[in-house]
């Protein structure tokens, strides 16, 4: 299926992957940021580990969200694409 994420290792560094996606950089960066204020606040490792389980889990979920947003504004350009004369549906005012 081609919408299956690829597992192949790129060739690009993360910092040139992250440059087509600052947010995703930047909630690493603000993960990072709160594991070091638990540890300076001194979070038990059990309590690290938690905040940083639940903090990938969402960021993952962010992630997965951008590639099916990706995924359908291509099937929509593909689609008007394909049959210009298609109606759009939408409300009407």
């Amino acid at each position: 299926m081609n919408d299956e994420l690829s597992s192949k290792s790129p060739d690009r560094s993360l910092d040139e992957r992250f440059q087509s996606r600052p947010h995703v950089y930047a909630r690493l960066q603000r993960i990072a940021d709160m594991m070091d204020q638990a540890i300076a606040e001194g979070a038990t490792a059990d309590e690290a580990e938690e905040l940083a389980i639940e903090q990938i889990h969402k960021l993952g979920q962010d992630v997965l969200n951008d590639w099916s947003q990706e995924k359908h504004r291509a099937a929509l350009a593909r689609a008007r694409a394909e049959h210009p004369q298609a109606t759009k549906h939408a409300k009407k005012k």
